[in-house]
């Protein structure tokens, strides 16, 4: 995802892509990223579902 970005900056920096492509790229990657941590969150949810159906917990 970073590679991106870099990617982004690097063709910015050569006067081959404009400062919106870079920040388009930033953008992206934030949204992966903000993704990740919901799926992450949510399969975290989903093992203490688990868990308490299973007997653990109070």
């Amino acid at each position: 995802m970073q590679q991106a970005t870099r990617n982004a900056n690097l063709l910015f920096q050569n006067g081959m892509a404009n400062y919106l492509e870079v920040i388009t790229a930033q953008s992206n990657v934030l949204q992966s990223e903000i993704e990740l941590a919901s799926v992450t969150r949510a399969e975290l949810a989903a093992v203490v579902d688990l868990y308490r159906s299973l007997g653990g917990g109070l």
